[in-house]
């Protein structure tokens, strides 16, 4: 008896000759005319594009393919399972070597002959093609719309809401300004004034508003905001915009400041692009020129802080919360100094703020200045990373995890005998726990791997341990700020503070 998996994928549904329906009836046909004896099971992916591979069912095949389930591949035409010549190739490979035959029931070419693999890889390389026109085609009107200044989708800006209209006999989308439009506008006065990114988003938490700096940054440089004027137009063109529409007292309308390589949003694009809108508009250009004077040399996302007042930077002091903790200075004393405390970043974000306390960075230094000392002992330093690592280990042993591998291996070839015999509908929880027992196997072999490598220490071990005993003796003795902070990122992972317990936990780097 054939055992057939029939693959069927549509993006829109429809009643066209290509619908989920015909594509199965017509493969089924293909191999009744043949074959008396076939058992089918039915794959469908409605709804999803064939960019990529990830469809649940798709990979719901995949996996049966994997244990054997099926000699055949049945689909409809080979656009089915991919428009992309890459993951055709990738799944034709896959099957191949599980020795499943893949057949297309309406291009009538068998796959397992030279020129049948070859048409099947041209007529893949054609359905690619067409996919990346569709794509095309979706930007271009996408860019029309802007240029029109119609809403062409996505994220709404903070401060409107989408208002659709009729307009030549078509529904098409704009922009309505709504109340927190009148928090834009103060952010972009604020920021005017002096405030930063971070006064700003703490002003508006004292009023119960959230907004994240990241947030703010991102409102302050949309041209969404702008008033479309001569002077305004002329201004983004020397920015690097490309202006469509004549000038009208609205708002612009951008596109393309974040472009998609590969489906991943990217940052920076040369073709930005923005169309004057219908939309009212929060700021004028001379507040807008003063904020990206303003911005100037200024980055979103910059790198761990550098503080001049301690040793342990670049990310080595965390809250027990998971949240790294910067530098604030206290209020100016009597004698006119200033305390320095470590503080948790993640109450400035967090909507429910982290309670754990600040930490004097003195006290703290000192704490790690006698740990220091300690280790400068070679034997306590092996001993104490040596704790560590038993510390960071599964509770099971490596014969304990073999067991459960053994186990969880038995339980899914029990699960697969009986899915052979149940329908689709009724499989459906079983092939969710094999999915489920699976990933747990990976994640013990992934613990047994860790526990076999630190077993005993190897000469990559030693190498560690005497690269952090050279730089432990090496901190205590030099007088230099700069040094301290550049041998404390080779000597720490990570340093955690609980203020409950008035503890420091110390992660060596091993």
């Amino acid at each position: 008896m054939l055992r057939i998996a029939i693959y069927s994928r549509k993006s829109v549904e429809t009643d066209t000759g290509e619908s989920i329906k015909n594509q199965i009836a017509i493969c089924k046909r293909y191999f009744e005319r043949e074959n008396e004896k076939c058992r089918f099971e039915i794959f469908e992916d409605e709804g999803f594009s064939g960019k990529n591979t990830d469809r649940p069912d798709f990979k719901r095949m995949m996996q049966l393919v994997k244990i054997k389930q099926f000699d055949i591949v049945a689909v409809y035409k080979v656009d089915r399972i991919a428009r992309n010549i890459v993951d055709f190739v990738n799944v034709f490979d896959k099957l191949e070597k599980l020795n499943v035959k893949l057949v297309s029931v309406t291009e009538g070419f068998d796959p397992s002959t030279p020129i049948g693999k070859m048409m099947m890889m041209l007529l893949a390389s054609f359905a690619e093609m067409e996919r990346m026109n569709i794509a095309q085609r979706v930007k271009d009107n996408m860019k029309e719309l802007a240029k029109l200044g119609h809403w062409s989708g996505g994220t709404v800006p903070t401060g409107y809401s989408v208002e659709k209209v009729k307009e030549g006999g078509k529904e098409v989308s704009y922009l309505k300004k709504e109340r927190e439009a009148g928090d834009v506008k103060e952010m972009f006065k604020k920021y005017s004034a002096g405030y930063t990114a971070f006064e700003i988003h703490k002003y508006f938490k004292l009023k119960g508003l959230k907004y994240n700096p990241k947030t703010i940054y991102g409102i302050l440089t949309n041209p969404t905001y702008l008033e479309a004027t001569k002077q305004s137009v002329e201004y983004l063109m020397n920015s690097g915009y490309t202006v469509y529409g004549e000038p009208n007292g609205c708002g612009f309308l951008p596109y393309n400041r974040r472009p998609r390589y590969n489906g991943i949003k990217g940052w920076k694009d040369k073709n930005k692009l923005v169309g004057v809108s219908k939309h009212e508009a929060v700021v004028n250009l001379d507040l807008w020129i003063s904020v990206q004077n303003q911005l100037k040399g200024k980055t979103v996302a910059p790198h761990p802080h550098e503080s001049s007042f301690t040793f342990l930077t670049g990310g080595i002091m965390k809250c027990r919360c998971g949240s790294g903790m910067g530098v604030s200075p206290s209020s100016q004393r009597k004698n006119g100094t200033r305390r320095y405390y470590f503080t948790c970043s993640g109450k400035r974000y967090r909507q429910e703020g982290c309670n754990n306390l600040s930490l004097r960075v003195d006290y703290a230094e000192n704490k790690i200045n006698t740990f220091l000392e300690c280790m400068s002992d070679k034997k306590k330093l092996v001993e104490y990373c040596n704790k560590n690592r038993k510390k960071s280990t599964a509770v099971f042993d490596i014969k304990t995890i073999n067991k459960k591998i053994a186990s969880n291996s038995k339980a899914i070839e029990s699960l697969v005998d009986k899915m052979i015999l149940l329908s689709k509908d009724a499989s459906k929880p079983l092939v969710a726990r094999i999915e489920n027992l699976t990933q747990e196997n990976n994640a013990l072999k992934e613990e047994r791997l860790k526990l076999e490598r630190e077993k005993l220490f190897s000469a990559n071990d030693k190498a560690n341990i005497n690269l952090l005993y050279n730089s432990i003796k090496q901190f205590l003795v030099t007088e230099s700020m700069e040094e301290k902070r550049r041998l404390s990122k080779i000597i720490f992972d990570k340093i955690i503070w609980d203020s409950d317990k008035n503890e420091l936990h110390v992660f060596l780097k091993q």
